[in-house]
Protein backbone atom coordinates (compact mmCIF):
# COMPACT_ATOMS: atom_id res chain seq x y z
CA UNK A 1 0.00 0.00 0.00
CA UNK A 2 1.22 3.36 -1.07
CA UNK A 3 1.37 6.04 1.43
CA UNK A 4 -0.69 8.47 -0.11
CA UNK A 5 -2.97 5.66 0.52
CA UNK A 6 -1.85 4.88 4.15
CA UNK A 7 -2.50 8.81 5.26
CA UNK A 8 -6.22 8.39 3.57
CA UNK A 9 -6.91 5.22 5.44
CA UNK A 10 -5.56 6.94 9.17
CA UNK A 11 -7.99 9.82 8.07
CA UNK A 12 -10.68 7.92 7.97
CA UNK A 13 -10.05 5.95 10.99
CA UNK A 14 -9.62 9.09 13.45
CA UNK A 15 -12.77 10.93 11.42
CA UNK A 16 -14.59 7.30 12.13
CA UNK A 17 -13.80 7.49 16.27
CA UNK A 18 -14.71 11.42 16.71
CA UNK A 19 -17.80 10.40 15.06
CA UNK A 20 -18.42 7.37 17.49
CA UNK A 21 -17.20 9.95 19.98
CA UNK A 22 -19.54 12.64 19.04
CA UNK A 23 -22.67 10.13 18.89
CA UNK A 24 -21.61 8.51 22.24
CA UNK A 25 -21.05 11.78 24.15
CA UNK A 26 -24.65 13.11 22.54
CA UNK A 27 -26.39 9.51 23.81
CA UNK A 28 -25.01 9.88 27.71
CA UNK A 29 -26.28 13.84 27.38
CA UNK A 30 -29.88 12.71 26.14
CA UNK A 31 -29.57 9.91 29.06
CA UNK A 32 -28.34 12.40 31.44
CA UNK A 33 -31.12 15.40 30.63
CA UNK A 34 -33.59 12.51 30.57
CA UNK A 35 -32.77 11.15 33.95
CA UNK A 36 -33.01 14.73 35.38
CA UNK A 37 -36.22 15.43 33.76
CA UNK A 38 -37.78 12.69 35.51
CA UNK A 39 -36.22 13.28 38.73
CA UNK A 40 -37.28 16.69 38.88
CA UNK A 41 -40.81 15.41 38.77
CA UNK A 42 -42.91 15.88 42.01
CA UNK A 43 -42.93 12.66 43.17
CA UNK A 44 -41.35 12.36 46.44
CA UNK A 45 -41.71 13.58 50.01
CA UNK A 46 -39.68 12.73 52.75
CA UNK A 47 -39.70 9.08 53.42
CA UNK A 48 -39.48 9.78 57.22
CA UNK A 49 -43.00 11.81 56.52
CA UNK A 50 -44.67 8.64 56.09
CA UNK A 51 -42.41 6.37 58.65
CA UNK A 52 -44.09 9.53 61.04
CA UNK A 53 -47.26 9.06 60.32
CA UNK A 54 -47.62 5.08 60.20
CA UNK A 55 -45.82 5.26 63.59
CA UNK A 56 -48.35 7.63 64.92
CA UNK A 57 -51.04 6.00 63.92
CA UNK A 58 -50.05 2.85 65.30
CA UNK A 59 -50.69 4.34 68.75
CA UNK A 60 -48.73 5.66 71.79
CA UNK A 61 -47.92 2.53 73.09
CA UNK A 62 -45.87 1.73 70.30
CA UNK A 63 -41.78 2.54 70.34
CA UNK A 64 -38.79 2.58 67.49
CA UNK A 65 -37.86 -1.30 69.26
CA UNK A 66 -41.47 -2.43 68.62
CA UNK A 67 -41.69 -1.69 65.03
CA UNK A 68 -39.82 -3.71 61.96
CA UNK A 69 -37.23 -1.89 60.40
CA UNK A 70 -38.61 0.61 58.00
CA UNK A 71 -37.99 -0.11 54.00
CA UNK A 72 -37.20 3.60 53.27
CA UNK A 73 -38.31 2.61 49.15
CA UNK A 74 -41.54 1.45 50.52
CA UNK A 75 -41.96 4.56 52.56
CA UNK A 76 -41.67 6.58 49.94
CA UNK A 77 -44.80 8.99 49.20
CA UNK A 78 -45.73 10.04 45.74
CA UNK A 79 -47.15 13.48 45.13
CA UNK A 80 -49.93 12.26 43.17
CA UNK A 81 -51.87 15.32 43.49
CA UNK A 82 -49.20 17.33 41.09
CA UNK A 83 -48.55 13.98 38.81
CA UNK A 84 -52.28 14.02 37.76
CA UNK A 85 -52.55 18.21 37.53
CA UNK A 86 -49.72 17.63 35.19
CA UNK A 87 -51.63 14.14 33.58
CA UNK A 88 -54.57 12.83 35.10
CA UNK A 89 -53.73 9.51 33.10
CA UNK A 90 -51.03 9.06 35.46
CA UNK A 91 -52.28 5.60 37.71
CA UNK A 92 -48.85 4.75 39.43
CA UNK A 93 -45.29 5.37 39.80
CA UNK A 94 -42.46 2.65 39.36
CA UNK A 95 -38.82 2.78 40.86
CA UNK A 96 -36.03 -0.25 40.74
CA UNK A 97 -33.65 -0.16 43.05
CA UNK A 98 -30.03 -0.07 41.27
CA UNK A 99 -31.18 0.82 38.13
CA UNK A 100 -32.33 4.14 36.65
CA UNK A 101 -36.20 2.94 35.80
CA UNK A 102 -37.99 5.41 38.00
CA UNK A 103 -40.96 6.86 35.83
CA UNK A 104 -44.72 7.21 35.99
CA UNK A 105 -47.16 4.92 34.71
CA UNK A 106 -49.52 6.31 32.25
CA UNK A 107 -53.21 4.72 31.16
CA UNK A 108 -55.70 5.04 28.70
CA UNK A 109 -58.56 2.56 28.88
CA UNK A 110 -58.17 -0.04 25.73
CA UNK A 111 -55.53 1.95 24.25
CA UNK A 112 -52.31 0.76 24.12
CA UNK A 113 -50.88 2.78 20.99
CA UNK A 114 -50.60 6.71 22.56
CA UNK A 115 -48.42 6.41 24.87
CA UNK A 116 -46.16 4.07 22.48
CA UNK A 117 -45.03 7.34 20.84
CA UNK A 118 -45.79 10.16 23.79
CA UNK A 119 -44.74 11.22 26.86
CA UNK A 120 -46.23 12.42 30.16
CA UNK A 121 -46.80 15.44 28.17
CA UNK A 122 -48.70 13.97 25.68
CA UNK A 123 -45.55 14.81 22.70
CA UNK A 124 -46.01 13.00 19.96
CA UNK A 125 -42.78 11.63 18.34
CA UNK A 126 -41.36 11.04 21.97
CA UNK A 127 -40.52 7.02 23.70
CA UNK A 128 -40.33 8.15 26.88
CA UNK A 129 -43.93 6.65 27.86
CA UNK A 130 -44.72 3.78 30.69
CA UNK A 131 -47.80 2.72 29.94
CA UNK A 132 -50.54 -0.23 31.56
CA UNK A 133 -51.93 -2.21 29.54
CA UNK A 134 -55.30 -0.53 28.56
CA UNK A 135 -56.96 -4.20 29.03
CA UNK A 136 -55.79 -4.01 32.53
CA UNK A 137 -57.80 -2.10 35.10
CA UNK A 138 -56.28 0.96 36.49
CA UNK A 139 -56.39 0.05 40.01
CA UNK A 140 -54.36 -3.37 39.23
CA UNK A 141 -56.73 -5.57 40.28
CA UNK A 142 -56.33 -7.49 37.33
CA UNK A 143 -54.64 -11.18 37.34
CA UNK A 144 -51.77 -9.65 35.32
CA UNK A 145 -50.83 -6.25 35.57
CA UNK A 146 -49.02 -5.59 32.03
CA UNK A 147 -46.31 -2.37 31.94
CA UNK A 148 -44.86 -1.37 28.82
CA UNK A 149 -41.44 1.08 28.01
CA UNK A 150 -39.38 1.00 25.42
CA UNK A 151 -35.89 -0.53 24.95
CA UNK A 152 -33.38 2.63 24.23
CA UNK A 153 -30.29 2.75 23.21
CA UNK A 154 -29.70 5.63 25.52
CA UNK A 155 -30.04 3.08 28.21
CA UNK A 156 -33.64 4.94 29.52
CA UNK A 157 -37.27 3.75 30.04
CA UNK A 158 -37.22 -0.35 30.49
CA UNK A 159 -33.85 -0.87 28.73
CA UNK A 160 -32.14 -1.71 32.40
CA UNK A 161 -34.54 -4.18 32.67
CA UNK A 162 -32.77 -6.85 30.27
CA UNK A 163 -30.71 -7.27 33.08
CA UNK A 164 -32.88 -9.40 34.92
CA UNK A 165 -32.10 -12.04 32.34
CA UNK A 166 -28.90 -12.67 33.80
CA UNK A 167 -29.08 -14.64 36.76
CA UNK A 168 -26.01 -12.58 38.72
CA UNK A 169 -28.25 -9.23 38.68
CA UNK A 170 -31.89 -11.13 39.20
CA UNK A 171 -30.17 -12.10 42.26
CA UNK A 172 -28.63 -8.89 42.92
CA UNK A 173 -31.78 -6.66 42.88
CA UNK A 174 -34.91 -8.57 44.62
CA UNK A 175 -37.10 -5.65 45.14
CA UNK A 176 -39.25 -3.61 42.65
CA UNK A 177 -41.88 -1.16 44.06
CA UNK A 178 -44.86 0.18 42.70
CA UNK A 179 -46.88 3.38 44.24
CA UNK A 180 -50.07 3.94 43.34
CA UNK A 181 -52.44 6.58 45.00
CA UNK A 182 -54.07 3.64 47.20
CA UNK A 183 -51.31 1.32 47.95
CA UNK A 184 -47.57 0.78 47.41
CA UNK A 185 -46.75 -2.53 45.96
CA UNK A 186 -43.34 -4.16 47.19
CA UNK A 187 -42.81 -6.49 44.24
CA UNK A 188 -40.11 -9.12 44.13
CA UNK A 189 -38.60 -11.04 40.86
CA UNK A 190 -40.52 -14.29 39.52
CA UNK A 191 -38.56 -14.76 36.40
CA UNK A 192 -37.13 -13.04 33.32
CA UNK A 193 -36.72 -14.26 29.90
CA UNK A 194 -37.33 -13.31 26.51
CA UNK A 195 -39.93 -14.59 24.40
CA UNK A 196 -42.38 -13.98 21.34
CA UNK A 197 -44.87 -11.61 21.49
CA UNK A 198 -48.09 -13.75 21.17
CA UNK A 199 -51.27 -12.26 22.70
CA UNK A 200 -51.13 -15.05 25.06
CA UNK A 201 -48.45 -12.85 27.12
CA UNK A 202 -51.43 -10.51 27.41
CA UNK A 203 -53.84 -12.75 29.12
CA UNK A 204 -55.57 -11.60 32.05
CA UNK A 205 -59.04 -13.89 32.63
CA UNK A 206 -58.82 -17.16 34.17
CA UNK A 207 -61.72 -19.08 35.64
CA UNK A 208 -60.09 -20.51 38.66
CA UNK A 209 -56.79 -20.19 41.00
CA UNK A 210 -55.86 -23.90 39.69
CA UNK A 211 -56.03 -22.31 35.83
CA UNK A 212 -53.80 -19.01 36.94
CA UNK A 213 -51.20 -20.61 38.27
CA UNK A 214 -50.91 -23.06 35.10
CA UNK A 215 -50.56 -19.74 33.18
CA UNK A 216 -47.58 -18.54 35.66
CA UNK A 217 -45.95 -21.77 35.49
CA UNK A 218 -45.99 -22.23 31.19
CA UNK A 219 -45.04 -18.49 30.95
CA UNK A 220 -42.45 -18.63 33.55
CA UNK A 221 -40.35 -22.11 33.28
CA UNK A 222 -38.35 -20.67 30.53
CA UNK A 223 -36.09 -18.98 33.22
CA UNK A 224 -33.96 -21.22 34.68
CA UNK A 225 -33.45 -19.37 37.68
CA UNK A 226 -36.69 -18.47 38.32
CA UNK A 227 -38.19 -17.39 41.94
CA UNK A 228 -41.48 -19.29 42.22
CA UNK A 229 -43.32 -19.47 45.30
CA UNK A 230 -44.22 -23.03 46.44
CA UNK A 231 -48.21 -21.30 47.40
CA UNK A 232 -48.04 -19.71 43.98
CA UNK A 233 -48.89 -16.04 43.61
CA UNK A 234 -51.42 -13.45 44.05
CA UNK A 235 -51.30 -11.78 40.67
CA UNK A 236 -48.68 -11.08 38.42
CA UNK A 237 -46.79 -8.10 37.32
CA UNK A 238 -45.38 -8.22 34.16
CA UNK A 239 -43.18 -5.88 32.55
CA UNK A 240 -42.45 -5.72 28.95
CA UNK A 241 -40.15 -4.30 26.34
CA UNK A 242 -38.43 -5.34 22.91
CA UNK A 243 -36.26 -7.68 22.91
CA UNK A 244 -33.39 -8.36 19.91
CA UNK A 245 -32.73 -12.59 19.83
CA UNK A 246 -34.95 -12.77 16.99
CA UNK A 247 -37.51 -10.99 15.04
CA UNK A 248 -39.98 -9.10 17.54
CA UNK A 249 -38.90 -10.92 20.73
CA UNK A 250 -39.57 -9.32 23.96
CA UNK A 251 -37.77 -9.60 27.54
CA UNK A 252 -40.45 -9.92 30.06
CA UNK A 253 -39.65 -9.22 33.75
CA UNK A 254 -42.36 -11.37 36.02
CA UNK A 255 -43.06 -10.06 39.35
CA UNK A 256 -44.98 -10.94 42.56
CA UNK A 257 -46.36 -9.13 45.58
CA UNK A 258 -45.02 -9.73 48.69
CA UNK A 259 -45.24 -7.95 52.35
CA UNK A 260 -42.93 -5.85 54.15
CA UNK A 261 -40.77 -9.05 55.52
CA UNK A 262 -40.82 -10.52 51.92
CA UNK A 263 -43.06 -12.97 52.21
CA UNK A 264 -45.42 -13.73 49.22
CA UNK A 265 -48.81 -12.14 49.67
CA UNK A 266 -51.48 -14.83 50.10
CA UNK A 267 -53.50 -15.88 46.69
CA UNK A 268 -56.93 -14.50 46.56
CA UNK A 269 -60.08 -16.67 45.19
CA UNK A 270 -60.52 -16.00 41.78
CA UNK A 271 -64.00 -15.21 40.87
CA UNK A 272 -65.39 -16.80 38.49
CA UNK A 273 -65.83 -14.53 34.97
CA UNK A 274 -69.62 -14.35 33.91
Amino acid sequence: MDEKKKRNRHVALIVLILLLGIANGKRLQDRSAHIKRYAEMPTAVAAETKAAETTAAAGEESTAATLPEQDADAARVIDFAALKAKNPDVVAWLYVPGTDVNYPILYREADNEYYLRRDIDGREGSYDGVFLDGDDAPDFSTLQNLMYGHHMKNGTMFTPLVNFKKKSFFEAHRRVYLYTPEHTYILKPLAALYTDAGEDKRRIEFSDRREFNAYVDQMTKGCEFRDLPAEGVDKLFSFVTCSYEFNDARTILYCYEVDAAGNPVKPAAIEKQP
